[in-house]
């Protein structure tokens, strides 16, 4: 697979709407992704095309402030519940097809730079990540395709690039796989905040219309969308939250007043999703999931059991207990506090002291144990043990997560030949954009990978030096490098 190709690989771009949402220009990278497109059109290593790998959460559906309008043509006969006319529209197909033209319209550079992309007989192939998980939807990934083709350039008209989109944009549920060389997935699979119950298949059991979201989904739609108003990159990770609250407090004090609220209903819809068992559903939703990874065995050359030993490597979502639910959104901690707290105030009103020193010191132990147990929610050193797992199992050279945002190289045995990249994300980092991509040359006999970072001020690739990273892998630096060995230009325009 992918002998005439080359490959680009990157990850989480979350584009959202742009035109009407401050937070929204804050994840506007299209010239620049423009820009790096065209580079590499321009150049091709021993005469091979580029195919693109874009390793999931391309576009945030989690994120929309727009409230639908019943009248717009892709919302014919919609119905909304009160919840999607509080917040935004679900999950069923019509709906996610709404969401993707009100987010991409806004995008319209970044469809044109795909439309030359693919025009010049590059490909595209598109993964799943848990906040673009309505790709799953035929009906949105065929309008993916439209709306590239009518952002067609110039020189080729809206048939070609009709034609040009449903060749060479693929969609793939699960994972990218070159025997022998390389291994892309997103990587939320890996994650119980983020997970699938059935990634390939990812529908309700009660509601087969709708998608099953994982409890990050709910956190993202009943808090963070509402929120999400000053300094938003802050609101990338758990452990920035005490940073954008304070910025809330001090430009939109009402807003931030607001908080608790919302945390106390988030708290209640989240437990009233947790998963009930319904067999006769359950096994229709396993029926269809094994005949799609029948058909991705067939496609990959991977056998049943490799495809089994793979999917046991993920992590079993939260919502399927609500015991771990419960922990997972801190409710015992909360409930440890308020006790401890309470039991404090009553000791000492009763003037006996030690006791209620005793009762404060447990408050201040579970205040503690929330700031210990915040941070590992974003902790995904994991994946580098994920990552050297599916190695042994495949026999690639590398391995390619995204996900957690974080940058990586990490080797996987110890002769360096087989690593593990992780390609981070586009979104700001610190107010500089990390712009981190993977490049991989197929040559069969000496093949190579290049984290690179795209410099958006001197418009070309910096190579990005593994050895400057620690485990924070917040500020890549390297010397500025040509993205391939022995590139030569090409006629392409």
């Amino acid at each position: 697979m992918g002998d005439d190709f080359n490959y680009l690989i990157l990850s989480d771009l979350h584009l959202q709407e742009a035109e009407q949402d401050p937070a929204g220009r804050l994840f506007y990278f299209d010239e620049e992704f423009a820009d790096l497109l065209r580079y590499y059109r321009l150049f091709s290593v021993d005469g091979r095309r580029w195919r693109l790998i874009i390793g999931g959460d391309l576009i945030e559906f989690l994120v929309i402030k727009r409230a639908p309008d019943a009248d717009d043509r892709l919302l014919k006969g919609a119905t909304f519940s009160a919840t999607e006319r509080r917040f935004f529209p679900g999950t069923e197909w019509p709906k996610s097809v709404w969401k993707l033209e009100l987010i991409l319209r806004s995008h319209p550079q970044l469809l044109l730079a795909l439309a030359r992309f693919i025009a010049a007989g590059h490909e595209i192939h598109i993964l799943r990540g848990n906040h673009d998980l309505e790709l799953f939807w035929p009906q949105v990934q065929e309008r993916f395709r439209l709306l590239i083709a009518e952002h067609h350039p110039v020189d080729a008209s809206y048939q070609e690039i009709k034609v040009a989109a449903k060749e060479r944009i693929h969609f793939l549920p699960w994972f990218y796989l070159d025997p022998g060389l390389l291994y892309v997935e997103h990587g939320h699979q890996y994650d119980e905040y983020c997970s699938n119950a059935h990634h390939l298949y990812p529908v309700l059991a009660r509601r087969p219309s709708q998608l099953e979201l994982a409890l990050s989904g709910f956190t993202m739609r009943y808090v963070a969308a509402r929120i999400q108003k000053v300094d938003p990159a802050a609101m990338e990770t758990m452990n920035r939250l005490p940073r954008y609250i304070q910025h809330l407090i001090l430009q939109e004090p009402a807003l931030a007043l607001r908080i608790p609220s919302y945390c106390l209903e988030a708290v209640a819809r989240i437990l009233a999703k947790v998963k009930t068992t319904d067999p006769e559903r359950e096994a229709f939703i396993a029926g269809a999931e094994a005949a799609l990874r029948e058909e991705i065995g067939q496609s990959s050359g991977l056998a049943a059991p490799t495809l089994e030993a793979l999917a046991a490597l993920s992590q079993p979502p939260l919502l399927d207990s609500f015991g771990r639910t419960a922990r997972a959104i801190f409710l015992d901690v909360f409930a440890a506090t308020l006790a401890s707290l309470g039991l404090a105030v009553t000791l000492a009103r009763k003037r006996r002291w030690w006791g209620a020193l005793a009762a404060g010191a447990v408050t201040g132990l579970a205040a503690l144990s929330w700031k210990r147990r915040a941070g590992a929610v974003n902790d995904h050193r994991n994946l580098r043990e994920i990552a050297r797992a599916v190695q042994r199992l495949l026999g690639v050279r590398y391995v390619v997560f995204g996900h957690s945002h974080d940058p990586d190289v990490f080797p996987l045995d110890g002769t360096g030949e087989r690593i593990y990249f992780n390609v981070g994300t586009w979104l700001p980092q610190d107010g500089e954009s990390q712009m981190i991509y993977l490049h991989v040359l197929r040559d069969p006999d000496r093949p190579a990978a290049h984290l690179m970072r795209w410099d958006r001020h001197q418009k070309q690739p910096v190579q990005v030096d593994a050895a400057t990273y620690d485990r924070d892998l917040r500020d890549p630096r390297g010397g500025r490098a040509e993205p391939t060995r022995d590139a030569v230009a090409t006629v392409a325009s």
